[in-house]
């Protein structure tokens, strides 16, 4: 049978969406034995190589180099990729896999936000509506639906770390998105990519390296860093392949499945607690996803 590009794109779409949404639970089993921005540097140095060697192949990869050029690759890398990437670690230690995953289904919504406000875009009152709505559900989510918790101020650190990231990547993606008007998306990609890596290698030498012990470091830990830079530098590659075939709205309607795939693979294989609080916030999360996205 000799398929389309479409439906190739589509079977590449379904990859990587089972591929994304293990990254936050192999992400947790890494954090049993690897400290937070070490894995991050691990997987960023290791992505980043591999970004650079395919995209020095197309000359539509090249930059027109320039100091202001390279000051911007550094803001994007540290803010995409040092801040949200690294610190995502960070807030998985300190959280579950199922609130991980439903905060970060709040990210079209963050950023919709942060588009009206960085970039003063005008927005339809249906999508202020369904920002309103996200809103609301990542609030059940952080404060488990009690009001003791909002009272006492009981928040769970690792869920308003997974916040700031997701602040952190809107930034990144406004700003890259305007910044590949000029320069190829891979290039882009690429250059923040190496940037964040650096951060991530200075950063986790200094912080995380003397107390490591790498030789202590379990195998299902080192699986999971391994699965983290294979497969989650492929899968990058294969959204890229299925959005320049299918474009970006058709493509995007899939990562909307990955927390509810992630959900599932902390709930039957970390055996996380599945609550109603997860339930209603996460429900009122993509319910004000769906009604700012529609036309």
């Amino acid at each position: 049978m000799q398929w389309t590009r479409e439906t190739r794109a589509f079977v590449l779409l379904i990859l990587v969406t089972m591929i994304w949404a293990g990254l936050l639970p192999t992400g947790k089993v890494a954090l049993r034995g690897i400290p937070p921005l070490t894995i991050a540097a691990i997987r960023m140095v290791i992505g980043s190589t591999f970004l650079f060697l395919y995209a020095r192949r197309d000359p539509v990869n090249k930059v027109p180099w320039s100091p202001p050029l390279v000051a911007t690759f550094v803001i994007l890398g540290f803010f995409g990729y040092f801040v949200s990437v690294g610190c995502t670690y960070y807030g998985l230690r300190q959280t579950t896999v199922t609130n991980a995953a439903l905060l970060n289904a709040a990210s079209p919504a963050t950023l919709a936000l942060l588009s009206a406000v960085l970039l003063k875009e005008w927005l339809p009152l249906q999508t202020f509506a369904g920002i309103g709505l996200s809103i609301i559900g990542v609030g059940i989510i952080i404060t488990k639906g009690s009001w003791q918790v909002i009272s006492q101020s009981q928040y769970n650190p690792g869920d308003l770390i997974m916040l700031g990231t997701i602040m952190s990547w809107g930034f990144y993606t406004i700003y890259a998105r305007r910044l590949m008007e000029r320069i190829s998306p891979l290039a882009v990609t690429t250059y923040t990519y190496i940037s964040g890596a650096f951060f991530l290698l200075v950063t986790s030498s200094f912080m995380e390296w003397q107390t490591w012990e790498p030789t202590h470091t379990s195998l299902g830990s080192w699986a999971a860093i391994a699965y983290q830079t294979s497969m989650g530098t492929l899968a990058h590659f294969w959204f890229v392949d299925a959005v320049a075939t299918i474009g970006p709205s058709r493509a995007g309607v899939f990562l909307n499945l990955v927390p509810v795939m992630a959900i599932a693979l902390a709930v039957s294989l970390l055996h996380e607690p599945l609550t109603i609080p997860h339930l209603v916030g996460g429900t009122v999360v993509i319910g004000g996803i769906v009604l700012a996205a529609r036309r």
